[in-house]
């Protein structure tokens, strides 16, 4: 192949088509219908019969950056938008950060749910790695070409070889020929190299000299001392720090294997980030507060089914026998149901009492010998026949979801590493608090209510004490006919 040839070629790949990133009109624009059904067609995308053109352009515009060929301009333009981010980055990013990210790629008024911007995020970013393999791919066969050239050249090759032998002057060209080879080889071994990393969806950015290795940090004075004793700079030579950081990288990295070992601790951390190895400590910030957020956060309509899902609900219900496994109900309806019938579910009270606390209960209530060997499933069926108290069957907590009740124990004094793990455990621990809660309340009301009727007790017999000593005052009447006689009054 010729050099000039590989010269074209090079400028082809170099050369940038109309992208995400350049704000250009796209082709499409101006096609036609017969256009338009070819490309959507030839991409494997079904086409409705009754699409109008528009309506094909549309279907067009949403596939368009999926399938369009890349080239090299255009993955170096996308390059910082998409360096450092892996796919699964978009399924913990919020609807506005979907939004900016899209934006940034040149889509207009990114709408629909967030979910729809997840996978909006994702097709690009797929797209993106496609091309990183295919331009590793291109750039590899065309460093194999320049060193070896195409099957015709390879024979042209070998028959202008044995003439060359006698002549000088094609001897001299052969050596010019070999040279322009190898220099293309070159370059398009380093594309290839550089395509190639490109493949791992992620770019490593050149190293710092003032920053990024081991002896970035190294004052002057360090840096001429190890210098000097390696022999790469005279004790009395004049030397510019950035010179010295300059004969550092060649001295000090060629010896260092592997190479990460003269890295320093920022730069490892930053390569481990941006390969998604590790996370950056704004990722873990955010995990965490989600974390925290999912065990704490509730509103207060919030019920314990709220955030389950239709099989989830389904399973509840079919468990515990209000409908066949084989019925077909709408997620609202079955909602409906699960509220409707919560309390009277076997498992909705007795999931808040262990085996310990059940058998305690039926054996203080006689109902239960102290040394006989039950099953779970029989003191259930115990409770349910002689516990009576709806007021506990019927507990509020017992709708709460997860993060109330650990809300709740928080608020009663239980710490963070005690909190079990379990809807069970969780319920269990509520149960004890609540009930000591409420015989709190009760005793206080109790008592209020004895100091009211001692209260009213004592007014009462101070009343009567009144009321009987006013009968029993006795006062002397005179009768006219009987001077002598006394009259006790009754009615005072």
């Amino acid at each position: 192949m010729k050099a000039s040839t590989l010269l074209i070629l090079s400028l082809f790949a170099l050369s940038g088509h109309a992208s995400w990133f350049g704000g250009e009109k796209p082709e499409y624009d101006n096609w036609d219908t017969q256009q338009l059904h070819h490309w959507l067609e030839s991409n494997g995308i079904n086409v409705p019969e009754h699409y109008s053109k528009s309506s094909l352009r549309e279907l067009v515009a949403v596939n368009w950056d999926a399938h369009k060929p890349w080239t090299q301009s255009m993955y170096e333009a996308a390059q910082k938008h998409f360096e450092g981010v892996q796919a699964s980055a978009f399924d913990t990013w919020d609807e506005s950060r979907l939004r900016n990210f899209l934006l940034e790629q040149g889509v207009v008024e990114p709408k629909g749910p967030r979910e729809k911007l997840v996978l909006e995020a994702k097709k690009r970013y797929n797209s993106y790695t496609a091309a990183a393999s295919s331009l590793s791919a291109q750039a590899s066969a065309s460093a194999s070409t320049a060193v070896y050239g195409d099957t015709k050249y390879q024979a042209s090759k070998s028959a202008s070889s044995a003439s060359s032998i006698a002549s000088k002057s094609a001897s001299s060209a052969s050596s010019v020929a070999s040279n322009s080879a190898s220099s293309l080889a070159s370059h398009a071994s380093q594309t290839a190299s550089a395509s190639a990393a490109w493949a791992s969806g992620v770019v490593d950015r050149k190293l710092q000299d003032s920053k990024d290795y081991v002896y970035s940090t190294w004052d002057d004075s360090q840096l001429r001392t190890f210098l000097e004793k390696k022999g790469v700079v005279k004790p009395k030579e004049k030397t510019t720090r950035e010179q010295l950081l300059s004969k550092m990288r060649d001295s000090y990295n060629a010896a260092t294997d592997p190479v990460y070992n003269s890295w320093s601790e920022s730069y490892m951390k930053e390569w481990l980030v941006s390969h998604g190895i590790i996370k950056s400590e704004e990722e873990k910030k955010r995990d965490y507060y989600l974390d925290q957020l999912k065990h704490y956060y509730y509103a207060p309509q919030d019920k314990a089914w709220s955030t389950w899902s239709d099989s989830e609900t389904k399973a509840w219900l079919v468990h515990n026998g209000y409908i066949k496994s084989d019925a077909q109900v709408q997620r609202e309806k079955m909602q409906k149901m699960v509220e409707a019938n919560w309390y009277n579910a076997k498992d909705t009270t007795w999931s808040a009492w262990d085996d310990s606390s059940m058998r305690n209960w039926l054996i203080e209530k006689g109902y239960l010998r102290t040394d006989a060997q039950v099953k779970r499933d029989e003191l259930i069926k115990l409770m349910n026949d002689k516990y009576t108290d709806m007021s506990s069957k019927t507990a509020a907590y017992l709708t709460w979801p997860d993060a109330r009740l650990r809300g709740y124990l928080r608020a009663h004094g239980v710490n963070e590493a005690a909190l079990p793990r379990t809807r069970t455990g969780l319920l269990q621990e509520t149960r004890i608090r609540w009930y000591e809660a409420n015989t709190r309340v009760e005793m206080l009301i109790q008592k209020i209510r004895d100091s009211v009727y001692a209260g009213v007790e004592n007014a009462e017999a101070k009343l009567s004490q009144r009321k009987l000593a006013g009968r029993k005052r006795s006062c002397e009447v005179v009768h006219p006919a009987h001077p002598a006689q006394k009259v006790v009054e009754e009615d005072f």
